[in-house]
């Protein structure tokens, strides 16, 4: 089969624009008025040259914008959105980092500047406390996870938030690798079927007896304790074309 001839471009352009679809169907469903919609996508473009360490200046220039526009996102941000967030999922970037790298105290604040130490003490003790974290004994204490595959499902909206960021960060990922870095260790696939009433049940079933043993079984680490190469597995479900026609009520 013959390849389309993309530039390189306009292959960054379709993907770029089939990866806002998704937001943009939900701002549909939600009534979301273009110019509002703009207004978080500016915000969140400003939230990811932040966290690469870009400075004011140079996120103006990325942006095309005044300072004094990246000031106003940035108090925006840090004021009415952010903070909450950024409190509650201290642990889950944590416990992500340590699934890739078994790290002490202190190597956590070498990677992680910008987080008082306290906080990230609280954080360790949090995790500790619910299990999903042991310490590794050494030279020094390191802390890595308890479980070697972890689970992301609970109940809070915040918790739903930080794992649907894990999902989209991971999506990103694998379809930079695939689009962008012919890399053979990106993986997608999506298949559609159809099933009888209890068709969800199963796949639920399947989930918990097949598929997270299955990943359980994968994991290996070295002398260390460490993983030998940190991996992200994401997997969705829901009724095939299950927004073509929903409004939010």
């Amino acid at each position: 089969m013959t390849q389309e001839k993309f530039t390189k471009q306009e292959l960054r352009q379709r993907v770029v624009y089939s990866m806002l679809l998704p937001g943009v169907r939900l701002a549909r469903v939600f009534g979301m008025s273009l110019k509002e919609l703009r207004s978080w996508l500016d915000a969140a473009y400003f939230q990811e040259l932040r966290a690469q360490g870009l400075t004011q200046r140079e996120i103006a220039e990325v942006l095309g914008v005044s300072e004094r526009t990246t000031v106003s996102l940035s108090r925006h941000l840090r004021e009415a959105f952010l903070r909450p967030e950024v409190a509650h999922n201290l642990p889950l970037r944590i416990e992500f980092m340590l699934g890739a790298e078994a790290m002490g105290e202190g190597r956590l604040g070498q990677v992680l500047p910008e987080v008082a130490p306290a906080a990230i003490r609280a954080a360790l003790d949090e995790l500790i406390a619910q299990g999903r974290l042991k310490e590794v004994r050494g030279r020094t204490v390191k802390y890595a996870p308890a479980s070697p595959v972890r689970r992301l499902a609970r109940d809070s909206w915040m918790d739903r938030i930080g794992a649907l960021n894990s999902f989209a960060d991971n999506l990103s990922n694998a379809v930079y690798g695939r689009f962008f870095r012919a890399e053979p260790r990106a993986f997608a696939r999506t298949l559609t079927f159809r099933g009888d009433k209890v068709l969800f049940d199963d796949l639920a079933r399947f989930y918990e007896e097949v598929v997270l043993p299955g990943l359980r079984s994968l994991h290996v680490t070295n002398d260390d304790g460490d993983a030998v190469e940190a991996a992200q597995v994401s997997l969705c479900w829901a009724p095939y074309d299950y927004m073509n026609d929903l409004e939010e009520s």
